[in-house]
């Protein structure tokens, strides 16, 4: 196993993609997260206590809205060795596929904690800079904005280990990645607002794996803010340890649906 998990840090370090991924995403919360900021700001410029509602909701937006790139850095480091080939001397080298997997899945944990680092001091930044233009209190010091920031981490971080097993299950780079950026950016935002607009389906949308990741996050996210039939989305109702839970349960799940796929199947 050692000598797995040293091979695919290798992997990681010799390949352009996980850098490339994780430079657009800490420009994509730079710049989100500051016009957020100042939107909100000057939208209750003078209330205090709405500043420090939306504050952590900024400093939080990796979570609820970057969590595709983690994923994707996840997802490549599997499906990058079908597209090359190298999956082949990968398993001469060590036969045990579990093994290969199971390394994967352990590497992508410091991969994607070094990721939703970057990601979240983004987040820290642009929405710093944004509720100073906005005439507001970062409040880059309060409790909340630490909270908020370390529970973003831990949410992306996870969002890694998914993106394993997503791999796993779709050995395509092309496929995962339009899958990947398909479900996270259209379907499930789409299926969240229309489940959650009415009694008996919102209790479904909150085990979405981006509600999920939106408890993890600590239920501060842009989508608990909306209004529908005027009443608070239930899509983030679920607490820090339940959103763990099922982010765990997806990232298992289809590393097992996944392994079961490809335990029998020639890759030359």
């Amino acid at each position: 196993m050692i000598a797995a998990l040293v091979s695919e840090y290798r992997k990681f370090f010799t390949t352009r993609m996980w850098w490339i991924l994780m430079i657009c995403m800490m420009a994509y919360f730079l710049v989100i997260s500051l016009a957020m900021a100042w939107v909100f700001a000057y939208a209750v410029s003078g209330d205090d206590g709405a500043v420090s509602q939306y504050r952590p909701m900024i400093y939080g937006l990796g979570a609820s809205m970057g969590y595709v790139f983690p994923a994707l850095v996840g997802a490549v480091a599997v499906t990058g060795e079908y597209r090359h080939r190298t999956i082949v001397p990968t398993y001469l080298a060590e036969p045990r596929r579990w093994v290969v997997m199971t390394a994967k899945a352990l590497a992508a944990i410091p991969m994607g904690f070094v990721i939703a680092v970057a990601g979240t001091v983004s987040c820290l930044v642009g929405g710093a800079v944004g509720l100073h233009l906005g005439g507001a209190d970062p409040g880059l010091w309060a409790s909340q904005t630490w909270k908020a920031a370390g529970l973003s981490i831990l949410a992306l971080t996870m969002w890694s280990v998914i993106g394993v097993g997503l791999g796993m299950l779709v050995i395509s780079q092309v496929g995962v990645i339009i899958t990947v950026l398909a479900f996270t950016q259209l379907v499930e935002p789409l299926a969240r607002v229309g489940l959650s607009a009415f009694p008996s389906t919102s209790g479904i949308a909150k085990f979405f794996p981006g509600a999920a990741s939106d408890a993890v996050s600590g239920g501060t996210s842009i989508y608990s803010q909306l209004s529908v039939n005027g009443s608070m989305m239930q899509a983030s109702s679920l607490s820090v340890g339940q959103g763990v839970l099922v982010l765990a349960a997806y990232g298992v799940v289809f590393a097992l649906l996944g392994y079961v796929a490809r335990i029998r199947r020639d890759v030359a």
